[in-house]
This record gives structure tokens, sequence and C-alpha cells, in this order.
């Protein structure tokens, strides 16, 4: 039975890296289905990389293995792994890109990836995604267990953000997470989290880069074109959006993990 494979990465598509890896994939497993997510993901950028898959995991059917590689330390004494997560398999580096899936007590387990057999035969210190990763993927899609691919390991890296999220005094503070194709600047705000404020959408107040929306809409067209507003998106998480026109563009160009506050209005 054939298997799919997802690939998400920083590799981009201009310069054959991401073909190198579907190369070794198919080479091993060549009735393996390919799935791009995305290769644009931010240069090193974890966060953003996890919050992606975090995104799309739940569609994809049993037995898919998603194959995630961003790895600012790559060549480091950082491990490789293999996560077993309810119905999917994770593959990729040990710094705390697969945090979708540690926050789920008892529903995950791991196992290093030390066994050499099921890599390259040449290990290059600067592309584990061609010799190790995609290798293991490609293996695993032809039924090769888990735990044949070294030990399990139990205390994997896990991932905070470079900030965390602060809750109090009738405030959230959160921060940008992602921007998407259109400029909008997603937040790690969920709709659960902004619930707990315990008052309409509509008195809520969201500050970022020294603006300030009043009020969440339900909608983009809820605004005028080309006017700033914040609203739970596709995502489930607060976004800030630009009706007809870029949230980044207009604010700016935020930094990543920008700080974004929402609090009750007493207005």
């Amino acid at each position: 039975m054939s298997r799919t494979i997802t690939l998400t990465t920083d590799f981009g598509t201009r310069d054959g890296y991401v073909g190198a890896i579907k190369g070794v994939i198919r080479s091993i497993a060549p009735d393996a289905r390919l799935l791009d997510i995305s290769h644009d993901i931010s240069h090193g950028r974890i966060r953003q990389a996890s919050f992606l898959l975090d995104n799309i995991i739940e569609f994809f059917p049993a037995g898919t293995i998603h194959l995630v590689v961003v790895d600012p330390t790559v060549g480091s004494r950082r491990r490789a792994l293999i996560v077993e997560y309810k119905d999917c398999l994770l593959v990729g580096p040990d710094n705390g890109v697969f945090e979708t899936a540690y926050r789920h007590s008892g529903a995950w387990s791991c196992h290093e990836l030390t066994e050499s057999r099921f890599m390259l035969r040449a290990v290059s210190n600067s592309f584990h995604g061609r010799d190790i990763f995609a290798p293991a993927a490609a293996h695993l899609a032809l039924g090769v267990s888990p735990g044949e691919f070294g030990p399990p390991l139990e205390n994997p890296v896990r991932q905070s953000g470079p900030r965390k999220k602060l809750f109090g005094d009738g405030r959230i503070v959160g921060s940008v997470i992602h921007t998407d194709r259109f400029g909008n600047l997603i937040t790690d705000i969920t709709a659960a989290e902004l619930d707990t404020l315990g008052c309409d959408y509509s008195r809520l107040r969201v500050s970022l880069c020294g603006k300030v929306i009043r009020g969440i809409s339900s909608h983009y067209a809820q605004a005028g074109a080309g006017e700033l507003l914040a609203l739970v998106g596709g995502t489930g998480r607060l976004e800030l959006a630009v009706n007809l026109d870029s949230a980044a563009a207009v604010l700016g160009t935020p930094s990543p993990d920008a700080e974004v506050i929402v609090e009750r209005s007493h207005e």
C-alpha cells in the first residue's frame, strides 16, 4: 500500500534541495505519494514550522508520514527523531518542531534515529534532510517499524517559543507566529483563550506595533477596503488583516514573534 509523505522545509524551491529529498524518497519507496506543505518557512523558524504542522495534521489520513526539516543546528549534536503521534508519524530534528505532538500527554512516543542502515551511505554535516530524514521517511513508508530506527527517547526538546503567553487582569499577551501570503499576521492566541476574557468580541481591544483595533470582526469584509481588522481565522487563532491588502505591509512588516495584546475595553 502506498503511503503519503508530506514535506515541510525552509529550503525554498530555487536551489534543488527539495528535489534532492524527493529523489531520495522515490529511489527507496517509489510508490510513496509526496505532498508539499510549504518550503517557504522563514529560515530557521522552528516555531513557524510547528504552527504549520499543527494547522494541517488533522486533515490527513491515518498513516501519513510528516517530514519536517527546519534545522538551524544541523551538523551539531542535536538528535534526529521519529515520533509516533496518534495515527501518524513525524520525522525531523529534535529541536521542538514537533511541539504539536508533545502538548498531548500520552498521545505520542518517540525514537531516536541512529541506525545507519536507514541513512544514505555518505552523510554530510549540512544536509541531514537529504541524507538522514528523507531515507527514514521512505523506509517508514515501506513499513519499517519506528522501533527499528533506534532506541526510545522520552525527553525530546520542548519548544516554548521566544515568548510565553501571559494571562491576567483581563488581558492576554501573545505574539505573531506566522505571516501568510496575503500578509495576514496569525498569532498564537486561540479562540478558546479569547473566550476566557469573558466578554463579547466587540468589546475587546487588540494592539500590535502601536496600532489599536477596537473589536474583533467575524470576516474580512466587515472592514472597509484598506482598513485594519482583527478576526479569528481558519486556523482558529486570532489574526490581524487588512481588507484587500496586506497587514504586514501596513504595519511595516513586524518582526517575527512581535507582541500582540488583547484586553477588555473599558470605553
